[in-house]
Formats: C-alpha cells, sequence, structure tokens
C-alpha cells in the first residue's frame, strides 16, 4: 500500500509539473516561466513534517502576476499607458517603455507581465502628470489652440483670439474650493483668475470695488433707479458619462424687464467636481427702479 500512494504521488507531481511547463511555456513573460523547481520535498522528524512544495512558489508566481495585469488595468482606467510606441514620458526604469494618456494602437501596448514593479510603480506617478500633446485631448495631432476676448478655447485664429498652449494649471486658476491633482501635487483652486476678470471688467466699465452684490437665483426687484450694474450668472449640470464642460450643460439665462442696454461683457464654460459650469457676465444700464432681474443662478452687482 505504502508503494502504491508513492508512486500515484509521483504521478501526480509529473502531472502538475508538466501543466505547469505548458502555462509557461504558453506566456514566457509570466514569473512562472522563469522558476525552475519541480516536486515536492517531504521531511519528517521528531519536531514533526516539513513539506517543501514547489507549487507554492508558482502560486505566488501567479498572485504576482495578477497584480500586475491588475494595476496596468487601473493606470488604464486613469488613462495612462504603457507602450513601446513612444511617447509623452519616457520610463526612467525600464528601456523602450513610454507612458502615454492616449490608448495606443493594438500590439503597441506593453505587456504587463514583462514590466518590472519600478516601471509599474512610476506609471502611477505619471498618471498624474498634464500631457501637453493634443492627442491626449481628443485633438489632432498638430492642433494649435486660442482663448477668444471672452475667455473660451477656440482652434481658430481670429482677430480677438491670442495663441496659447497647454499648461498645468495653478490655484489662481482653478475655481475658488476646487481641488485637482496636478503632475502629483494636489491644488486648492482660488479663483485668482476668474476674480481678477470680474475686476477688470468692472473697471472698464465704470464700476467700482465697493459694489453691493444681490442673488438673483430668485427674481430681484430693484428698489430705486440704478444707471450701470453687473450681472453674474452660472449654470451647474452633472456630467453624468463624464463629458467635460466644453462639450455639455445649459448656457446661463438672463431677464430683465427694463434696461437702456444689455451687453454679455464674457462667457466660459469648464468642468468642476464632476459638474459642466457654464458663467457669464453681463453688463447692463439705465435700470428704472422696481425692474425685475432673474438668472439662472449667480449675482447682481451695483
Amino acid at each position: 500500500m505504502k508503494n502504491r500512494i508513492l508512486s500515484m504521488i509521483l504521478v501526480l507531481t509529473t502531472m502538475f509539473s508538466a501543466c505547469m511547463a505548458a502555462t509557461a511555456a504558453e506566456n514566457p513573460s509570466s514569473t512562472r516561466a522563469k522558476l525552475r523547481s519541480e516536486g515536492a520535498i517531504h521531511y519528517s522528524a521528531k519536531e514533526g513534517n516539513v513539506v517543501i512544495d514547489s507549487a507554492d512558489f508558482y502560486t505566488l508566481a501567479d498572485q504576482l502576476d495578477r497584480f500586475k495585469v491588475q494595476a496596468v488595468k487601473q493606470l488604464e482606467v486613469m488613462h495612462t499607458y504603457l507602450t513601446h510606441s513612444g511617447g509623452d514620458v519616457a520610463m526612467t526604469s525600464a528601456d523602450d517603455i513610454y507612458a502615454v494618456h492616449k490608448k495606443p494602437q493594438s500590439g503597441e501596448e506593453a505587456d504587463p507581465l514583462s514590466l518590472d514593479f519600478a516601471t509599474i510603480l512610476e506609471g502611477i506617478a505619471v498618471s498624474q502628470s498634464i500631457p501637453t500633446n493634443p492627442e491626449a485631448y481628443g485633438f489632432p495631432a498638430g492642433t494649435k489652440f486660442y482663448k477668444k476676448a471672452d475667455g473660451s478655447l477656440s482652434t481658430n485664429d481670429s482677430d480677438d483670439a491670442e495663441p496659447i498652449s497647454i499648461q498645468p494649471a495653478e490655484a489662481d486658476n482653478l475655481s475658488a474650493g476646487t481641488a485637482a491633482w496636478v503632475n502629483g501635487k494636489l491644488k486648492l483652486g482660488t479663483g485668482s483668475d476668474t476674480a481678477k476678470m470680474l475686476d477688470e471688467a468692472f473697471k472698464e466699465h465704470g464700476g467700482g470695488s465697493n459694489l453691493g452684490q444681490y442673488a438673483i437665483n430668485t427674481v430681484y426687484t430693484l428698489p430705486e433707479d440704478v444707471p450701470t450694474a453687473f450681472a453674474y450668472v452660472v449654470t451647474t449640470a452633472h456630467s453624468g458619462s463624464g463629458i467635460d464642460g466644453n462639450q455639455a450643460g445649459a448656457d446661463p439665462v438672463l431677464t430683465v424687464s427694463s434696461c437702456k442696454s444689455f451687453t454679455k461683457l464674457f462667457s466660459n464654460r469648464y468642468a468642476r467636481n464632476g459638474f459642466n459650469v457654464r458663467i457669464s457676465l453681463y453688463y447692463l444700464t439705465g435700470l428704472p427702479a422696481g425692474t425685475e432681474i432673474e438668472g439662472s443662478n449667480g449675482l447682481l452687482f451695483y
């Protein structure tokens, strides 16, 4: 009986080793393909039994490879891909491996099993980088960008547009209270650029820094004649599928029952904390007492 059991163990060990060898041959980049251990060693002594089984090494190898695959998949969720084709950032931990923010062509992706852990960790750090190439944002290669007079982004070179380049956001040009990871650093927005734009618009049209502020998300009725006023109107809508503020959301609406002139000074749109935001600033003149003003949301200054 003892000899029969030993024979069965030998047969099973041989079969198991053959299966592992076949699997490794199918995945030459896998960690298990680099293992050379086979079979098992059983040692018995007065202190107890000790078993050293090569299957344990293969189990650990498979767990390591599973982690590599899942880590690379999570990078792809964060729109970061490791590729051999060249791209935004060359990995310092590995030759001919690059990180890009646009999904590469089929066959150009790096095999997760062939990557060192150092390369995967470097890829996680790169996932928070800001790409400066237009392709990463869905535009054709070589696309040039311009900022129009109202502050919105354009790809058309017009008289009132200035050339701009893609660059990482700073705290001053993130809306107040919004936060973002930019090149590995967490930044809290101050909204300084919007505040500056409003201040310049007020000064250009004769406004001062001591203007009163009145909510217009419901009808606001002027208690007196107002020669000049500014209306800051905003709309927010949940992005749902993640569409950014340049492609979704509703334009702000402002209604004024009576005024001499009604001029839009600028408008802008952007994504913030999962919402699509659109803003507009209006310059109003000649508003008599009793005028009713209402906006989608926002403030009246006078």
